[in-house]
């Protein structure tokens, strides 16, 4: 049982978090050529175009001296490569209908990486910037945002032994009442499958999170938004299946009391539990 608790988790993990991802699939040919492009009139100087395609809000000062200081930290750069490493679309559809594009750069010139995070929106054949970013790093967020061991604290140990052991509980705790005859059995079975009170960890910063408000399937998750996002290990607390437990327990001691009392055997391998 504890095999398969854990060949599952492993398969949902690789299902829910697979971060091999064809963003192409995501990004239009003429968006991308048009997230490019802006990246390429900055280290041309052309700020006064660039600042034509950005949103009203950014088209003051503030967004001038933004993209005229990208200009002057970048200019002489040489681009050896560069590729989406994340992205999302959401669309509203209808008569006034657009489409909002959040896309994520990685840059590699030379020795250091570079990573510009644009917002777009995509309005019949008009396309706005709505919002814009860059920064540089010495190693790239890959590197950065590996999934290992090394340097973690027991906080990282702790989050892990739950994501494993807290699947495993559940899918016993489900077998078990699968066998027991319950009163709405299918009641209990989705409340077995499901954890309470999310608990979350950022892999590479360590920062915990906590949802009070919040539900999860077999009581764990380990998820990583695009190529380059950390990795969040995350449980929940199983409280319907720490509630079968003590239901079940509490139910066979009473049957034990009453069978001593009046002297008979309970031969069925089966409680009732209400």
């Amino acid at each position: 049982m504890k095999k398969i608790g854990l060949l599952t988790l492993l398969v949902g993990l690789l299902i829910s978090c697979n971060p091999n991802i064809d963003f192409k699939t995501i990004v239009p040919q003429h968006v991308d050529s048009f997230a490019t492009k802006f990246i390429t009139d900055i280290q041309n100087g052309e700020i006064e175009k660039c600042l034509t395609q950005v949103t009203p809000e950014m088209n003051n000062q503030a967004g001038r001296d933004y993209l005229t200081n990208a200009f002057n930290n970048f200019r002489t750069l040489r681009i050896d490569s560069f590729r989406i490493i994340n992205a999302r679309k959401t669309s509203l559809m209808g008569d006034n209908g657009f489409t909002n594009y959040t896309i994520d750069y990685e840059y590699f010139i030379k020795d250091k990486y570079l990573y510009f995070n644009f917002g777009i929106h995509e309005e019949g054949d008009k396309l706005t910037i709505t919002a814009f970013d860059g920064r540089f790093f010495e190693t790239s967020l890959t590197t950065i945002h590996s999934f290992t061991l090394k340097d973690k604290s027991f906080v990282h140990y702790i989050f892990m032994l739950f994501a494993v052991l807290i699947p495993i509980f559940i899918f016993v705790t489900l077998a078990f009442a699968i066998r027991t005859k319950l009163t709405k059995k299918w009641l209990w079975i989705i409340g077995i499958l499901l954890g309470f009170v999310k608990f979350s960890l950022n892999w590479t910063t360590g920062q915990v999170g906590f949802q009070l408000i919040s539900f999860q399937i077999l009581g764990a998750g380990f998820s990583k938004q695009g190529l380059v996002a950390p990795w969040t290990l995350s449980f929940t607390l199983p409280i319907v299946a720490v509630i079968f437990w003590v239901k079940r327990i509490t139910d066979k001691k009473a049957i034990d009391r009453l069978t001593s009392q009046t002297g008979l055997t309970d031969k069925s391998e089966n409680e009732q539990m209400s």
